[in-house]
């Protein structure tokens, strides 16, 4: 009796609480002390955390960014203009994010930037089910959004979304809603969020991301090691003068239109055989039902 009033407690202490329809899904409670501590703790850790990080993407995992130079010189000059910055990118793998965050700008740079270290939202349904995602997830500035919850639970998110972004902080958004499964971005599949939150904040920038490695067929958890990924970028501010749903529709859509434009200019300047192909891509890109 004793232990499950200290679990209760425990429990209401670091603002969670279970789900009770899947036993090893967390929700947390993301109140402004909640994220401020967040915040806060993830910046005192940021060099060290992220150092890992890059060393295991560069030197363990043998990836690279091409063109990193030019990325980062256009990022800077994008963030010269103070107005709201969303990000929205195509959904391949796992670590989509920490590689746009990598690209954009070096560790050294985000100690003395760190409202630019992006905010990103990994699925909390996925994600929040294993210990050591939560626990990166707090050290990476990530808010969890549970896909099969409430209409409820979804807005407060967005909501949350919008005050840091009135802040000056930036946000990462995946406007598929989850990675997708044919290897090419997905128009049809979109979802509302984004639209939601550009649509409630004047003025609200979108900087929209392609980002895929050379060896990438497929989604998959992780990009094969050795991998070298092409990253473009484009910065548009989505205008409607529509209201409600049909306003996020149209604001999505033209989102939507941006990176898939990005994605088709990718294969055209890399066909006929410039994108070198693996027959053991299928067997290493391993899927992952759900997400």
């Amino acid at each position: 009796m004793l232990d499950q009033e200290n679990a209760k407690i425990s429990s209401e202490v670091i603002g969670i609480k279970e789900k009770k329809k899947n036993k090893s899904s967390i929700f947390v409670n993301y109140t402004n002390q909640r994220l401020l501590f967040q915040r806060t703790f993830s910046f005192l850790v940021l060099i060290p955390f992220c150092y890992t990080i890059i060393f295991i993407f560069k030197f363990i995992m043998g990836y690279k960014i091409e063109n990193i130079k030019s990325i980062r010189t256009q990022f800077k000059s994008i963030i010269k203009n103070k107005k709201p910055l969303v990000i929205c990118a195509n959904h391949l793998t796992f670590i989509d994010s920490c590689l746009i965050i990598w690209a954009l700008a070096p560790n050294y740079w985000y100690q003395f930037n760190y409202k630019y270290f992006s905010w990103n939202l990994p699925a909390g349904d996925f994600f929040g089910k294993k210990w050591y995602y939560r626990v990166v997830a707090f050290l990476a500035k990530c808010i969890f959004i549970h896909r099969d919850a409430s209409a409820s639970h979804h807005n407060e998110i967005l909501n949350i979304c919008k005050n840091l972004l009135l802040k000056g902080e930036i946000i990462t958004i995946f406007p598929e809603g989850k990675r997708s499964r044919t290897g090419r971005f997905e128009e049809t599949q979109m979802t509302y969020g984004v639209g939601k939150i550009i649509q409630n904040i004047p003025n609200c920038r979108v900087l929209c991301i392609y980002v895929r490695g050379d060896k990438q067929e497929t989604y998959s958890n992780y990009p094969l090691k050795n991998s070298s990924f092409y990253i473009s970028m484009n910065l548009v501010t989505p205008k409607t003068e529509l209201s409600g749903r049909e306003g996020c529709s149209e604001i999505v859509h033209q989102i939507a239109s941006v990176i898939k434009t990005q994605e088709n200019d990718y294969f055209f300047e890399r066909k006929a055989g410039v994108i070198e192909r693996h027959e053991n891509i299928g067997n290493n890109q391993i899927e992952t039902k759900n997400n």
